[in-house]
């Protein structure tokens, strides 16, 4: 009867080991800015948040020189994405301008920092990671006439296959949205057809900002319907997810800055605490894609390995945008909007 029992034990605890976790999680980005040119720029990051309770890289500026963009510094952050096992997308965001100017200007890449994108790019790809980046620089004019050559010189057939990105993080700041924008659909439509136009295969997500852009708006509402099955991805934390996913949208992603939190907050340090609840509420309520973003200001390989551990459990992660396409969910937009819907509330917006 004893071996019995044991045997019983044995096998119930073998069955529950075997349970199949719980995995939706199938997009996990790490992005990273242009590094810090040496360990002083923390040390005067440091004396701006003793001086005034808060601080940020935006706040160094005009010391451009302050930051850069290098191979091998940035060699070792794909290592690092790599390493940590919890992500399946790096991305480059061309946030903070540099001393050789940012990644992107006018007329596409900026000659000077084009071979250390293509070499990132490349090498990204090696380790077996999916590439997004985050471009700045877009045209003045944002039309189709001036968007296809910019984006030909990143993401077109004449640059080799394994230097050209995968994904596309698009941010409705640098469509000029919080200065209320009426253009912002055309502009937007412009991009996307163009990218289409460019390279197909390319994926675009559209990042939002804070503000009014925080909830469901009449831009959203147009987006979704003319590009539906997009990611949105929202800034910080959970708390717009149920109102989009009231207004229909389906794929949404939230994007968490270890190192930069609510206001105040000092970026050369992480907020591990507010970290590890935001990503509690992300597995909370189910969020399928996720970014941690600026993770090369105040990084620590102990924070990290440590607050991951909430996500990993749940990770899904597709190995290509192929793969990451058919997880997306048509979206079901409860009140359409048009261009000129857009165009008339941004108006508005202005007039308050």
């Amino acid at each position: 009867m004893l071996c019995q029992w044991l045997l019983s034990v044995l096998l119930n605890t073998a069955m529950v080991g075997s349970d199949p976790p719980d995995r939706f999680i199938v997009f996990s980005e790490f992005q990273v800015w242009a590094d810090a040119a040496s360990p002083q720029v923390f040390k005067e990051l440091n004396k701006l948040y003793l001086e005034k309770g808060r601080s940020h890289v935006f706040n160094l500026y005009p010391h451009y020189e302050y930051f850069v963009w290098r191979f091998p510094r940035m060699k070792e952050w794909v290592d690092e994405a790599a390493a940590l096992k919890a992500f399946n997308v790096f991305c480059l965001g061309d946030d903070t301008r540099t001393a050789e100017g940012r990644l992107f200007d006018g007329e596409g890449v900026n000659p000077r920092l084009k071979d250390f994108l293509f070499r990132t790019v490349s090498y990204a790809h090696e380790r077996g990671l999916m590439v997004a980046v985050e471009p700045t620089g877009l045209p003045a004019v944002k039309d189709k006439e001036h968007l296809v050559p910019w984006l030909r010189s990143w993401l077109g057939p004449e640059v080799p296959r394994a230097a050209r990105a995968d994904v596309v993080k698009l941010s409705i700041e640098w469509f000029g949205a919080y200065r209320n924008n009426p253009q912002i659909a055309e502009e937007v439509e412009a991009f996307f057809d163009s990218c289409r136009q460019v390279n197909p295969d390319v994926m675009i997500y559209l990042d939002s900002i804070g503000g009014i852009w925080r909830k469901p708006q009449p831009f959203h509402c147009w987006f979704l319907r003319r590009f539906p099955g997009t990611i949105i991805s929202h800034y910080l934390n959970t708390d717009q997810l149920d109102a989009f996913r009231a207004a229909g949208a389906r794929n949404m992603m939230v994007q968490i800055n270890p190192s930069e939190m609510e206001k105040p907050a000092g970026q050369f340090f992480i907020y591990h605490d507010k970290t590890v609840a935001f990503l509690q509420d992300v597995v909370r309520k189910r969020v399928r894609y996720v970014s941690l973003a600026g993770v090369n200001f105040g990084y620590s390989r102990y924070n990290y390995d440590l607050f991951l551990e909430v996500i990993r459990p749940h990770l899904a992660l597709a190995p290509d945008v192929e793969t990451l396409r058919r997880t997306l969910q048509p979206d079901q937009v409860a009140e359409p909007a048009t261009k000129d819907d857009v165009r008339k509330w941004l108006i508005e917006q202005a007039k308050k």
